[in-house]
């Protein structure tokens, strides 16, 4: 072998040697932060993981989720499939004019009895509604509409979204909860009756509406009781000195093209000092955390800066028993109206039930009795029967 080819061949052996002493040695990270998942975790030995092969498996990916400048590489990479092959579909994320957008097309729906999925569904609602009105409450569904909906037109129409899908099976339901007999606002009349279009109130950048939207929202639900005879009053908008926050955002889809996106909407936030002072339980530990959670300068900044992201039980009492009590049923949907509804009523209790496994709804509407009960569901899963599709 001539010494150039003995040269390169040493130095393609101690770069590959060094590059995988980095990826063993290096900082863990437990979290991806543009992935929104657990990083792989060091294999653990077991005879039974040697002869199924699970063990070499998960070396396999432990190694792809450790590897020295993995983010550096995936982020370069996504660059290149922006900028240089202009791609609009990327990392499942739908880039289109206005906003980023969820790619649905793989996704299994099962069934199309539209009327059927959303009669079963609002039946799974009934017993909580009895349970509410048997101890002289008031019982509010909230729908909010899908993001991946309102800004619809930007899916080329040649891509499967399924869209449809949602906006029929929505349909069925509401005709189905208002023949029930249920009460029911919807953000769509809400923001449309504010605005024209619902298209200002969500954000361009990840699947929730924007804290302009969950004010609404919030205004409406209070509302909504005062009409009814409760007594709760609003927090004035202008109070709340709503705006952007300096840090970047790094919404549901941003997050996933690694902070490239073409397409920028900061997180909105707002004043603290209005609320009153509260004591706060989370999961059943005092914490008395912040309603609103500002990263240090030079993070991102994340959906979770409300309430501290989704809970499986928390409470919330200002010591105002001249107000009503509330309580609060869903998913991320609900952390601003969460914390918007500190400075209208007496007791805010929330639960979400992808995490909160202790009682069943009825179960808790006993131990803990509420003046409100709203449940807030996505027009995205109205028909769904997990988490806070199943309630009983």
């Amino acid at each position: 072998m001539r010494p150039v080819k003995r040269g390169f061949v040493l130095c393609l052996i101690l770069l590959t040697a060094a590059f995988l002493l980095a990826s063993f040695l290096g900082r863990r990270q437990e979290i991806s932060e543009y992935e929104n998942r657990y990083l792989a975790a060091h294999p653990e030995f077991s005879g039974e993981s040697l002869l199924d092969g699970s063990y070499f498996r998960g070396w396999d990916d432990y190694f792809a989720d450790h590897a020295a400048f993995r983010d550096n590489m995936m982020r370069d990479w996504l660059w290149l499939r922006l900028n240089a092959k202009k791609q609009v579909l990327v990392n499942d994320v739908m880039i289109s004019r206005e906003a980023l957008l969820p790619y649905l097309g793989e996704k299994d729906f099962g069934s199309d009895d539209y009327d059927r999925l959303a009669r079963e569904a609002v039946a799974r609602l009934e017993p909580v509604r009895q349970a509410v009105e048997n101890r002289g409450g008031l019982f509010l569904f909230y729908g909010v509409e899908g993001q991946s909906v309102v800004f619809r037109e930007g899916y080329p129409v040649y891509l499967h979204t399924h869209v449809d899908y949602y906006e029929n099976c929505a349909a069925a339901f509401r005709t189905a909860l208002a023949e029930a007999g249920f009460s029911a606002l919807y953000s769509h009349d809400v923001f449309v009756a504010a605005g024209g279009s619902p298209k200002p109130y969500y954000s361009t950048v990840d699947h929730h509406y924007n804290f302009l939207g969950a004010y609404l929202s919030y205004q409406a639900i209070c509302g909504w009781c005062n009409d009814r005879g409760l007594t709760v009053p609003i927090l004035d908008r202008d109070s709340l000195r709503i705006r952007p926050a300096e840090q970047s955002f790094y919404g549901t889809y941003s997050r996933k093209l690694y902070g490239l996106s073409p397409i920028q909407d900061p997180l909105l936030i707002f004043d603290t000092s209005v609320f009153p002072a509260y004591e706060r339980w989370d999961d059943g530990e005092r914490t008395d955390a912040p309603l609103l959670l500002i990263p240090e300068e030079g993070r991102h900044i994340q959906y979770t800066a409300y309430m501290g992201g989704d809970m499986g039980e928390t409470v919330i009492r200002t010591n105002r028993p001249e107000l009503p009590n509330i309580l609060i049923v869903g998913d991320s949907f609900t952390n601003p109206v969460e914390a918007l509804c500190v400075g209208s009523f007496n007791e805010i209790r929330s639960l979400d039930f992808r995490k909160y496994t202790e009682m069943t709804l009825t179960e808790y509407l006993q131990a803990y009795p509420a003046d409100v009960v709203v449940v807030m569901r996505d027009s995205l899963n109205y028909v769904g029967d997990e988490g806070n599709g199943n309630l009983k």
